[in-house]
């Protein structure tokens, strides 16, 4: 009896069942690869968060009560605040600036004071930060993008009286330095973070 082979029903039946097969196996690989590139974006994005709270705890922690002189030729308070983003784009539109001491190399430069930033501007948040303390007319911060997409940065200080107010500083306390900040934070995605940072 002679050996029967394929017909080319049953190889055409083959071939669309091994395409099927193909096809679904290639869909499966590339929602694992979109879920992983989500997981690794998501990821960044919080450590981002996380580290520009670190920076921001850094920065408070370290405030000292000694004004600048500003770009302006005018005097800045050690810690000046805007609870919401200004609708200027130039240097000076930052909504939280503070006097902090510095990091360096040695004690000298640990101690020496800086002037260091922070604003919103087109979704992304920037640390600023000046070359020096008293910065002559027309000096412009260095800006660092620090964290993308971001919707709203809303900042208050609270007063010696424990009120939460949304400007600093206050009428009766233009060199003094607040008790803390709350900073919250609402991203493109809807997510909000808040945090209370406790001045020394």
């Amino acid at each position: 009896m002679r050996p029967r082979g394929f017909t080319l029903l049953e190889l055409l039946v083959a071939m669309a069942v091994f395409a099927i097969l193909g096809a679904l196996g290639f869909r499966g690989l590339n929602s694992i690869l979109d879920a992983e590139a989500r997981l690794q974006s998501e990821s960044r994005r919080w450590s981002d968060v996380s580290l520009l709270f670190s920076q921001l705890s850094e920065d408070l922690t370290m405030a000292v009560e000694r004004s600048a002189r500003d770009a302006a030729d005018g005097t800045s308070p050690a810690l000046l605040l805007r609870g919401t983003p200004s609708e200027s784009t130039s240097g000076d539109d930052a909504q939280l600036v503070v006097t902090r001491l510095g990091i360096g190399e040695g004690a000298a430069a640990q101690s020496a004071p800086r002037r260091v930033g922070y604003r919103l501007r087109e979704g992304m948040l920037e640390y600023l930060v000046w070359p020096s303390l008293d910065s002559a007319p027309g000096t412009a911060p260095e800006a660092y993008e620090v964290l993308e997409n971001v919707a709203d940065l809303q900042l208050q200080a609270l007063d010696f009286d424990g009120r939460w107010a949304p400007a600093w500083p206050a009428a009766r306390a233009a060199s003094a330095l607040p008790r803390a900040v709350t900073v919250r934070i609402v991203l493109s995605g809807g997510e909000t973070i808040t945090r209370i940072l406790q001045l020394r």
